[in-house]
Order: C-alpha cells, then sequence, then structure tokens
C-alpha cells in the first residue's frame, strides 16, 4: 500500500459515514497523525473530487446547530465555520445565505427571555446580543422590536 493510499484510509476512517466534515478538520487529524503535508493536500484534493469531503455541506451542518439560544450574527458565523476547518470563501459564501442578522437576532432575544421581559433586561439583551456579533444598530433595532412587535413594520 502506497502513502498515499494509507493516509487516504485513515482520513477515510475519521470521515466515517459522517460525510459532513470540512476539508479543514480533516486535515488538522491527518496532520496530527504525522502524515506528510504534500501528501495531506493530494488526499484531501481527491476527497473533494469524489464529493467525500464538501465544505458547503458541513457548513449547511455547522449552521444547524446554531438556532434559538445558540444563535450568532453573520459575522460571528464566519468565524464559526473557519474554526470548523471550512475555508474561508466558502464560510463567508454560507454565513451569506444565513437568515438576516435583524431576524437571527430578534429570534435570540425571543428564545433567550420571557415575553414578560421589562426595561431592566435591556443591559442583558445587549450584552447577549454584543457577545453574538451583532451590531449596534442591529442591536437596538432588535430590543426595540422585541419590546413592540410593531417596530418591525
Amino acid at each position: 500500500m502506497t502513502d498515499f493510499e494509507s493516509i487516504r484510509e485513515a482520513a477515510v476512517a475519521y470521515i466515517g459515514i459522517d460525510f459532513n466534515k470540512s476539508s479543514g478538520s480533516v486535515r488538522r487529524n491527518l496532520l496530527k497523525k504525522g502524515a506528510p503535508e504534500s501528501l495531506v493536500e493530494d488526499v484531501i484534493r481527491y476527497l473533494k473530487e469524489i464529493d467525500y469531503i464538501d465544505d458547503r455541506r458541513a457548513a449547511k451542518r455547522v449552521a444547524s446547530r446554531y438556532q434559538g439560544k445558540r444563535q450568532r450574527s453573520r459575522r460571528a458565523m464566519i468565524d464559526v465555520f473557519c474554526r470548523n476547518g471550512i475555508e474561508y470563501e466558502v464560510a463567508k459564501c454560507a454565513a451569506s445565505v444565513l437568515d438576516a442578522d435583524e431576524d437571527t437576532a430578534l429570534e435570540l432575544l425571543a428564545a433567550s427571555f420571557s415575553t414578560t421581559a421589562d426595561a431592566s433586561e435591556i443591559n442583558a439583551m445587549r450584552k447577549l446580543l454584543y457577545r453574538r456579533g451583532y451590531g449596534e444598530n442591529t442591536v437596538r433595532r432588535a430590543i426595540a422590536a422585541f419590546f413592540d412587535p410593531s417596530f418591525i413594520d
């Protein structure tokens, strides 16, 4: 068995039947096992060609985990995608098709605060939205819409 074949087998064993692993996570795994970088790149290229690795598919899976109380802004999701081994350009593209920040910020507030929340919780709301990567205007609009749903119209 050649080095390429043994590295390919290690990659396939790591991916398993999941098919949702990113190229970056496979690369990290193989390099951690001591595989030569040039062969790792060849194996990853091969696995992409046969659609065994697809960063877009991996990004969809990652995005599906960030709903409700785990919601993030599009900008923050790019970072999440990259930390999960998804290439930057694919991460930007995947984030661009996510729901608008205005919508996800309001969804995050609805999932995190009761409908009887009052003005005393505004600071907690602001902190939560800022931590999740939302900008000042989005934060203001989401909080206003949370307290007055007619604000959206």
